[in-house]
């Protein structure tokens, strides 16, 4: 199969709009996952929303005239990217948190840019690491730190195992940023559209067996959470993401995990009358700081690969 062909430019205006209502779309997602698990489990929620998003993209794709890939090659690739993008890091991260507090693990968590940005620079030949990305995810972690607070390092260290797998989730999501980046120019619902189907149906066992879904009953504030979460924070989200890879590369679209705290703060206090402490000024400047280093400091040249040479990662 024909590899696709770079397209990949500085970002502009409209790719910080995409990561900030990416941002935006993801950080709703913690008031809406706290209203859900009130009466639904939050493997029923997974299941839920990924089963929502998929319908919603795959709708979109025959609507806009998408045909499915029929490619074995390609279908293998996009099973791959449901399991390392959904079914896995849930699964990883789920059980991590049993043994990790919430603000350590989002402190672990925003270690995605980082892990993107090396595995960029050895797997693909247009997304090399710079000064600028490498003080930008200094900056960026450090403002998640600062909002999350210091005291949570504290827990470093106390249930490794648990720490670990967490770490292993963020890594996860890494590689499906790289991979996602690599798939051919076909139409964007589709192929998410069909990775979320393909990440969904390696959980339909675990949830029949574990949630035994006939014995729920949800209300009405659960019900409406799974849907916000479907169709924006999973069905949206994914796809802006998509969009931002192809647009400027995954590098840029992981930076979006420093924001989505901030903007969770923000629907929190929009919806719940939640206020924010100092730190999250502080927090945003830090992250804002982030963006603007790795967007203005250019990257040094690359040598080009000759026509004869194997390019890495492809």
């Amino acid at each position: 199969m024909t590899q696709p062909t770079s397209t990949l430019r500085p970002p502009g205006a409209a790719d910080f709009g995409l990561l900030l209502l990416l941002a935006l779309t993801w950080g709703s997602s913690f008031y809406f996952i706290k209203e859900a698990v009130e009466t639904l489990p939050p493997l029923s929620l997974a299941v839920g929303r990924i089963a929502i998003g998929a319908a919603m993209l795959l709708l979109i794709a025959r609507a806009k005239g998408q045909a499915m890939p029929r490619d074995l090659g390609l279908l293998g690739r996009m099973v791959f990217l449901g399991i390392i993008g959904n079914s896995l890091p849930f699964f990883l991260i789920a059980w991590g948190e049993q043994y990790t507090p919430s603000n350590l693990a989002a402190i672990l968590m925003a270690t995605i840019p980082s892990f993107v940005i090396v595995l960029a620079h050895f797997f693909t030949r247009d997304e090399p690491m710079t000064l600028g990305k490498a003080l930008g995810c200094l900056c960026g972690f450090t403002g998640v730190v600062t909002l999350v607070g210091v005291d949570a390092l504290k827990g470093l260290g106390d249930v490794v195992i648990g720490q670990i797998v967490i770490l292993a989730g963020a890594f996860s999501y890494s590689l499906y940023g790289i991979h996602a980046k690599r798939l051919p120019q076909l139409g964007s619902e589709m192929l998410v559209g069909t990775i979320l189907l393909a990440g969904l149906i390696p959980l339909i066992p675990v949830w029949l067996a574990i949630d035994q879904p006939w014995t729920l009953a949800p209300d009405g504030k659960a019900w409406f959470s799974v849907t916000w979460l479907g169709l924006l924070s999973t069905g949206g989200g994914n796809l802006l993401l998509f969009l931002l890879i192809r647009r400027v590369g995954a590098g840029f679209g992981s930076f979006s995990n420093y924001l989505v705290p901030l903007m969770g703060l923000g629907w929190g206090f929009f919806l719940a009358g939640e206020k924010p402490s100092w730190n999250a000024l502080a927090a945003l400047v830090l992250i804002l700081t982030g963006l603007a280093l790795a967007r203005w400091l250019k990257p040094s040249s690359r040598p080009a690969a000759s026509p004869n040479s194997a390019a890495p990662g492809r």
